[in-house]
């Protein structure tokens, strides 16, 4: 009977020492923000047209993506990019779903002549799947930096920690997608 009460305390200072860590993580990047010289949360207006246009990218991405494993001709890069087209495709339905929560609707639309290319050049049976992803991998060279703006954007939302937690999820499997791609160009591109 006296382990019961030892037990139900230890269990309440391990979620109390949890909670601690969480406060402290939050204090930690408020800090850094602020150092940084970063502004304040965003507005709601802010993250709406964040969301947008990060949907927006998305979108294209789901779309050029299809275009480009349509005619793809190397299994193993096919294979990975069937996969990206489908995450690609949920980012940008779970950013609109958000968005809409949070009393936006889609507007932003990608400018005709970015569209064109992107899916021109998916689509090209000119370029090798080896040339196609060396492009790719030549415009993202530094992961990190490539996730700054998602990760910039999720640090300053510590008071809609279910945007941020969105856009953190996001961030991680675009780093899936850049790794892969990356070790995608090296085997075709020795």
């Amino acid at each position: 009977m006296a382990k019961d009460p030892i037990e139900k305390l230890e269990k309440t200072l391990k979620k109390l020492a949890k909670s601690q860590d969480e406060i402290v993580q939050r204090l930690g990047r408020i800090e850094a923000r602020l150092e940084a010289g970063a502004t304040s949360a965003p507005d709601c207006e802010e993250v709406i047209r964040f969301l947008d246009e990060f949907r927006a990218g998305e979108a294209l991405g789901e779309a050029s993506l299809g275009a480009w494993i349509a005619v793809s001709t190397t299994p193993c890069l096919k294979g990975g990019l069937r996969t990206i087209q489908c995450r690609e495709g949920m980012h940008a339905r779970l950013l609109e779903e958000r968005m809409k929560e949070l009393g936006g609707s889609p507007q932003h639309e990608i400018p005709e002549a970015i569209y064109e290319a992107a899916m021109t050049g998916s689509a090209s049976t000119e370029k090798s799947d080896a040339e196609k992803v060396l492009d790719f991998v030549s415009r993202f060279p530094d992961i990190d930096e490539a996730l700054r703006p998602i990760m910039e954007m999720a640090d300053r939302l510590d008071d809609d920690q279910e945007t941020q937690s969105l856009l953190r999820t996001i961030a991680q499997d675009e780093r899936s997608t850049l790794e892969f791609l990356g070790e995608a160009c090296a085997l075709l591109n020795g």
